[in-house]
């Protein structure tokens, strides 16, 4: 047992889904297009991360060393794999999409994710 508090990093991957719906919102009345290709860039982004937070943050403390490394491997591990498929789906089962806002979406996200991470670990 360890007095560590875990960090709340799934906190990171809900804000991201607020602020996806928000873009995706204001992008509804331009075309179908690109609000789809907002939501599934953003998707690919926010699914891997969350399942790596899953994985990453199951364990604290020293005692449990071992088990955080192979949770930190098998949550990259995951995150790598989840993105691939999540992309490979994307782009072999929806047509009618704009590649580059899908990958803006993509980016926006990732870039909102380690400044998020990043205020959440600070406050530990």
């Amino acid at each position: 047992m360890t007095s560590i508090e875990k960090p709340k990093v799934l906190t990171v991957s809900l804000i991201q889904i607020a602020i996806l719906l928000l873009i995706i919102l204001g992008l509804f009345f331009v075309t179908e297009i690109i609000w789809k290709s907002f939501l599934l860039g953003g998707t690919i982004a926010i699914i891997p991360h969350a399942y790596f937070s899953v994985y990453a943050f199951r364990y604290l403390g020293a005692s449990s060393t071992q088990k955080i490394t192979q949770s930190f491997y098998r949550g990259e591990a995951g995150k790598f794999i989840l993105t691939l498929v999540g992309f490979s789906v994307t782009f072999l089962w929806f047509e009618n999409l704009n590649v580059r806002d899908v990958f803006i979406s993509y980016v926006l996200m990732v870039l909102l994710q380690l400044y998020l991470t990043a205020r959440v670990i600070k406050q530990y």
